[in-house]
């Protein structure tokens, strides 16, 4: 049978990204499917206006930009993930950080940190990414970070520490060369890159591509491959596919309109759509006896990487959050192991807050109509509260909050004296994704209860770096109703040795169905500690020579 490609890649984040160019250097003719849009420099909405309608994705409400808000009503975990070319990457905050040998000891054989770290490097090097460089004159100002890195020696130890605080000054894919904030220049794969004037936009989308998004390195440098250059289909959903007798048929459709669609064919497919969308994508193949085969794993071994979010505020000096990227600098805690010895650590990070963000929230005053959708927000928070209290369930509670978090950008503060804190480690994998029988909507199942032990110890220590600052610590709002917002969540796609235990093999192969792949964050088997996304893209770096060794 002909073919129209030897290998389709779906969703274009860490995984997909780093497949499609390395696929495509090995000489396989590659077709890259992204169901969101291509960002060019000045492209990301600010307006007010387009910010309601252009960021947040959600169908139902004619919403298709590039932050999807999902809450499973009965679930303690709300995720947050991300449509558009280059993926998870346009939105997170540039930290690449390895992951600690010993969480190794949960994952598959062959995968160790000695296995890793040459593919660390080499995400690294193409990526471009270096620490923060304070010791420059125009980063060196950066308030935020001279007074957290200040206060790793002023941070008590805890009795179940094992040491106190390290400093980490972690690699960070944002393009600091130039002679002047936003000067222009060229990356070294041939990309128009300008550096970075510390806006603090990192997280919803750098408007100047001072960022190093994974559409400005692994996809650019496939789709200019001098031979068989990478296919790139943006506005493409994929929702179907034909099972052949040496391959895989793919059906997609434009999600702002479903009746266009579109039907190619591929020797060998690799969804990297994420840990939310890829195992909903084969949970839905499996119902329907498109992959019937697929193992009953499906869905398991689930977590949100133990992200929590909370604030320093009333500091007793300026923090000027908005100064500088998203974050710059992280602390970690060495803890004793869980009493079944899983191993856990701590991550705190330095947070910041776009320039535009604050300036809005700082001067918006309050109406009528924005305290009438805080209260809307807020009571259906409580309604699923006490909803789930009493062990009722809602077939056909709305699950995607994009709308209404777009409505709910109201609130007065002062800035300059806040520190926010991005807290991450070893969360249990014991969430689970499923879809709700009525509608085949996607449903995050997760119980707070088996991670309670890290969140408890990440709010302790906030309430530390809070205290040393001289401000007072606050919990996320979501918090008092054991709600956690997941900015990176993983598995439900895990690999491992067989069926019975697993979804995919070691190198992302699907069990049971010959040229299936899975390469994204869900096939990573537990938490990674860090920010995982160099982890994604180093493991996705190993299967990628694999395939040329094979």
């Amino acid at each position: 049978m002909n073919f129209d490609y030897d290998v389709i890649v779906v969703g274009s984040g860490f995984g997909g990204s780093v497949m499609s160019c390395r696929l495509t250097e090995q000489g396989h003719k590659v077709c890259l499917l992204e169901r969101g849009q291509e960002y060019p420099m000045h492209s990301f909405p600010r307006r007010l206006h387009d910010v309601k309608n252009k960021m947040f994705w959600d169908p139902k409400d004619n919403k298709f930009g590039y932050m999807e808000i999902r809450n499973t009503p009965d679930s303690d975990l709300m995720s947050v993930t991300a449509s558009g070319l280059g993926g998870g990457s346009l939105i997170y905050a540039n930290v690449l950080l390895p992951m600690p040998a010993e969480y190794f000891e949960w994952w598959p054989k062959p995968y160790t940190r000695e296995l890793l770290d040459p593919f660390y490097a080499k995400v690294i090097d193409t990526m471009e990414a270096s620490p923060y460089p304070m010791n420059r004159p125009y980063y060196s100002d950066t308030t935020k970070t001279k007074n957290y890195r200040n206060l790793v020696n002023q941070l008590p130890k805890d009795s179940f520490t094992l040491k106190g605080p390290e400093l980490l000054e972690p690699d960070l894919a944002i393009r600091f060369e130039g002679d002047f904030p936003g000067q222009q220049m060229k990356n070294k794969h041939g990309a128009i890159q300008s550096s970075c004037n510390k806006c603090g936009e990192c997280d919803v989308g750098c408007n100047i591509h001072a960022k190093n998004t994974l559409d400005l390195n692994y996809i650019f440098r496939a789709k200019n491959w001098k031979e068989n250059p990478l296919e790139i289909r943006t506005r493409a959903e994929v929702f179907d596919i034909d099972v052949l007798d040496e391959g895989y048929r793919i059906h997609y459709r434009n999600p702002e309109d479903k009746n266009e669609t579109h039907i190619i064919s591929a020797k060998k497919v690799v969804l990297s759509m994420g840990a939310v969308h890829s195992p909903a994508m084969l949970l839905k193949w499996k119902k329907y006896g498109k992959l019937p085969n697929i193992s009953d794993r499906i869905g398991e071994k689930w977590c949100g990487n133990g992200d929590l979010l909370g604030f320093a505020i009333d500091c007793d000096r300026d923090m000027e959050p908005t100064n500088g990227p998203v974050i710059t600098s992280a602390l970690k805690y060495q803890f004793e192991s869980y009493p079944d010895k899983y191993p856990s650590a701590l991550y705190l990070e330095d947070a910041g807050v776009p320039i535009g963000v604050a300036w809005y929230l700082a001067g918006k005053m309050p109406s009528p109509d924005s305290a009438l959708e805080t209260i809307k927000v807020t009571a259906s928070f409580l309604k699923n509260y006490v909803i789930k209290a009493l062990g009722i369930k809602d077939e056909n509670e709305e699950i995607n909050l994009g709308d209404d978090f777009a409505k709910m950008l109201d609130k007065d503060t002062d800035f300059q004296k806040i520190l926010i804190l991005l807290g991450m480690g070893k969360d249990r994998n014991s969430g689970k994704i499923k879809l709700r029988e009525s509608d085949d909507e996607i449903l995050i199942e997760w119980d707070i209860e088996p991670s309670r032990i890290h969140f408890d110890r990440t709010r302790k220590q906030m309430g530390h770096v809070a205290k040393a600052l001289g401000g007072t610590f606050i919990n996320n709002p979501l918090t008092h109703l054991d709600k956690i917002i997941a900015v990176h969540p993983l598995g439900g796609c895990t690999m491992g040795t067989s069926p019975e235990d697993s979804v995919v093999n070691t190198k992302g192969e699907v069990f049971g169905y010959d040229g299936l792949y899975v390469v994204d964050g869900s096939i990573l088997p537990t938490s990674v500690g860090p920010n995982p996304s160099l982890s994604i893209a180093a493991v996705a770096e190993y299967i990628a020579q694999e395939w040329k060794n094979d």
